[in-house]
């Protein structure tokens, strides 16, 4: 199935090669960012299958591993989400690519932001913190984040770059769950296909500003 993928579906615009493909049209898109490695991920969950209907790009950042720190990946995200002009976005990614996936999420104000123990490979992560810092969205709460990671030493002490990225998320307007996973090593955890799918549907059906309005207690 992957050659048959990337045979039909791999493609390069704005100097960036790349998998798109549709299993059904409508307005969502899902973006999966790989992390180091010379491959795409999870490029067969959804490829004419309809558990999940959307429109799926996926990323890798292997000619440099700088963890998608190039405007060509942004020129291309707005490319597809303009040409299809998708109203849904969904960002997902493991170690670099889940750093990816909050830094670009955020930059699209994306509905749903998927980070596996993120990692900053070959990227200064205070450019994520200071974008984090600057992030606003009225007030509406539109953006969930979903945020797994795995500890250092004992388990006891989180990476330096998770630490500074859960401390300035909790200062934001975001839903934001927060999945520790104890092990030291780095992506113990990757979640399954079906495990995904029901954190993007569990958040789907939560709108928070529908509630930001209540002041009785009873």
């Amino acid at each position: 199935m992957i050659h048959e993928i990337l045979e039909n579906h791999e493609t390069t615009i704005e100097n960036v090669k790349h998998v798109f493909y549709s299993n059904y049209s409508n307005k969502q898109l899902f973006i999966s960012f790989a992390g180091k490695i010379d491959k795409y991920v999870s490029i067969t969950w959804f490829y004419n299958q309809f558990d999940f209907l959307g429109n799926f790009l996926f990323l890798k950042n292997d000619e440099h591993y700088n963890t998608y720190n190039e405007e060509k990946y942004e020129r291309l995200i707005k490319y597809y989400m303009d040409k299809l002009n998708i109203r849904k976005l969904i960002t997902y990614g493991p170690s670099m690519g889940g750093i990816a996936s909050i830094m670009y999420g955020l930059k699209f104000n994306a509905d749903m932001i998927i980070s596996i123990d993120p990692n900053p490979i070959e990227f200064d992560y205070r450019i994520l913190l200071d974008q984090i810092r600057n992030y606003t969205n009225n007030f509406d709460y539109k953006t969930k984040l979903f945020l797994s990671y795995t500890f250092m030493n004992d388990c006891n002490t989180l990476c330096p770059w998770t630490k500074d990225i859960i401390d300035e998320l909790k200062m934001k307007n975001l839903l934001v769950t927060l999945h520790p996973y104890r092990c030291t090593e780095h992506l113990a955890f990757i979640p399954s296909k079906e495990f995904l799918i029901d954190i993007i549907k569990m958040n789907e059906r939560l709108t928070v500003k529908n509630y930001t309005q209540s002041v009785q207690w009873f």
